[in-house]
């Protein structure tokens, strides 16, 4: 599905309803649109059901898919995301929301990692991270979701979200500053009554 001239002629033989057409969309797109389900509701058999849902939804719509090949993907996971959302919502649950293991490099600026909060991020283990993340709100989990687990572009985020591009990023800058201190805050506070870091600290003045 790389060239786009042929995801384009497969997204309109699929409007069409063509049959060969919609098994390679779905032979493509299946492990993604189950990737991005599942890392938000962590059962493997709700993921399974919602993601057949979520293709049953796109073999109803897709004949009034107006846009080109390049934008079914995106098109594809804004179902899923109402899908999930849907199902989320009738549970009275929250999304699950794992990110892959880089996200840790896009908290820190790479220029710091010497310093203290990098020291902090990397002591902080998956079930932490996932506790800070739950923490943010809804629209930034998912950018973090779509933009570093998913791969996502920003307009291709955009188009998932209904959200500009520059609106992508601002949640973006936002997500990761607020990631950043709350593991900060989460990390002092575990570690309030014995520090393990003195970075550059002074030993302390005897009395005399």
């Amino acid at each position: 599905m790389n060239n786009p001239s042929n995801l384009d002629v497969l997204v309109m033989n699929a409007k069409q309803l063509n049959r060969d057409a919609l098994t390679a969309l779905y032979d493509n797109y299946l492990p993604h649109v189950f990737r991005y389900i599942f890392y938000q509701v962590n059962n493997r058999a709700v993921a399974e059901d919602l993601t057949s849902e979520t293709f049953l939804k796109m073999l109803t719509a897709i004949p009034d898919f107006r846009e080109g090949g390049e934008s079914f993907y995106p098109w594809l996971l804004r179902i899923a995301k109402n899908t999930t959302l849907d199902y989320l919502r009738s549970k009275s649950k929250q999304p699950y929301v794992l990110l892959d293991d880089g996200i840790e490099e896009l908290i820190f600026d790479r220029r710091n990692k010497a310093d203290l909060e990098y020291a902090v991020i990397m002591d902080l283990d998956t079930e932490e991270v996932k506790k800070a993340v739950s923490k943010l709100t809804a629209e930034q989990q998912q950018v973090l979701l779509l933009k570093f687990t998913m791969g996502l572009s920003n307009a291709e985020a955009g188009k998932v979200l209904d959200k500009t591009k520059g609106s992508i990023k601002s949640l973006q800058v936002r997500a990761l500053a607020s990631l950043k201190r709350l593991l900060v805050k989460q990390y002092r506070s575990d570690e309030r009554v014995e520090p393990v870091f003195n970075i550059g600290m002074k030993e302390p003045i005897k009395k005399a």
